[in-house]
């Protein structure tokens, strides 16, 4: 609905954004608020408790456009990020990624990604901490950055319509 009487929505395009801390979210939507007509964005934090309650939060939308002097230099307090393209240096990160990802299939038409795939690579429980030639990390971003590839695929070709994708001039687009 448009009404020339309500303020600009300052939409936040759904996906996976990092905020200048370092933590990860998950932008969900945007919405207006009934009772300040405030835009709101609806998002998930990435890690700690939000990567397995699936609670959703809302903030000012403008927070997520903002552009500050933040730890010594002007940044964007949030940036959206391709997970395609997401460095798989940490464990945080593939934590959210994974987490990313397997919402994006559960919004997608209920699809469970884990079921439809497979699990993702199981974090390593052995690792002596010496930087060795062949580590288990090595090993298990290896296995993650394949395990993405194959997700990304496997959502972009379910094309199930929903509220997070827009449908172009060629069909169904997944935003990521």
């Amino acid at each position: 609905m448009t009404d020339p009487h309500l303020p600009a929505l300052p939409a936040t395009a759904p996906g996976l954004y990092r905020h200048y801390k370092g933590g990860w979210y998950e932008v969900v939507a945007t919405a207006r608020c009934s009772e300040t007509l405030q835009g709101m964005t609806l998002y998930r934090p990435l890690y700690g408790a939000g990567l397995t309650d699936g609670a959703l939060w809302v903030r000012p939308a403008a927070m997520f456009h903002e552009t500050g002097l933040f730890g010594g230099k002007v940044q964007p307090r949030f940036m959206r990020h391709d997970p395609a393209q997401v460095a798989l240096t940490d464990l945080p990160t593939a934590r959210a990624l994974i987490a990313h990802l397997r919402a994006l299939a559960e919004r997608h038409g209920g699809i469970v990604l884990d079921q439809a795939l497979r699990a993702p690579p199981p974090e390593p429980t052995t690792c002596c901490g010496r930087g060795c030639n062949g580590c288990v990390w090595e090993g298990y971003s290896i296995a993650l950055h394949h395990w993405r590839g194959d997700a990304i695929a496997f959502l972009q070709r379910s094309g199930a319509a929903c509220a997070g994708c827009e449908t172009g001039q060629l069909g169904h687009t997944l935003i990521l």
